[in-house]
């Protein structure tokens, strides 16, 4: 998953990119400092909504989260690269490249200290993992993809994608709710 050329601009803050097996990419550079954080996670949100991904968000924002995170405590330069690949299906790798050449090492948690378990999180949120060393640092990636095992949503049932969706149908739910029971309740006509 590498050898892109520019595309156009991403409105999220990255820019549009095609990779040589002509799979798409978006990818931005952040400023090694804590705030990016949240600026990958929108990327990463921003993107598998174009892509029509919506149910592998969830993971790949914890996944950029805990990868970014390590970046702006680890890395020696003054940014860090990161990059969205849509792969086969619903495959989708998340990488963070930084000009550490330290690789990550995952540890086991220490119930006491209050980090140490970002990698065991990617490890458990992906289905595969890995570090590539690169000649001026490194890149840290992990693949999401839908689990099979996942629950499939029922054809019949409705699918309110945006938040603003769901609160008025939950506020419709509630209103016939409550118009039927006053309805038992006073006795119908």
């Amino acid at each position: 998953m590498a050898d892109v050329m520019l595309r156009r601009w991403h409105p999220s803050g990255g820019s549009r990119l095609v990779a040589a097996d002509g799979s798409p990419v978006v990818t931005t550079v952040l400023p090694r400092e804590p705030d990016s954080v949240p600026l990958a996670r929108r990327l990463v949100r921003h993107t598998l909504a174009d892509w029509r991904l919506p149910h592998l968000v969830d993971a790949a924002e914890l996944i950029v989260s805990e990868l970014s995170a390590n970046a702006v405590e680890h890395a020696r330069h003054a940014s860090f690269r990161v990059t969205l690949q849509r792969g086969p299906g619903e495959r989708v790798r998340v990488a963070v490249i930084d000009k550490s050449t330290a690789r990550p090492v995952m540890q086991a948690p220490d119930p006491d200290a209050e980090g140490g378990r970002g990698l065991a999180l990617v490890a458990a949120l992906s289905c595969q993992w890995g570090t590539d060393s690169l000649a001026w640092g490194k890149r840290v990636w992990a693949d999401v993809e839908r689990d099979e095992e996942q629950e499939q949503p029922d054809s019949e049932a409705p699918i309110y994608a945006g938040p603003r969706a769901q609160v008025l149908y939950m506020l419709i739910v509630a209103v016939l709710g409550a118009t039927i029971a006053c309805a038992v309740i006073h006795g119908a006509p």
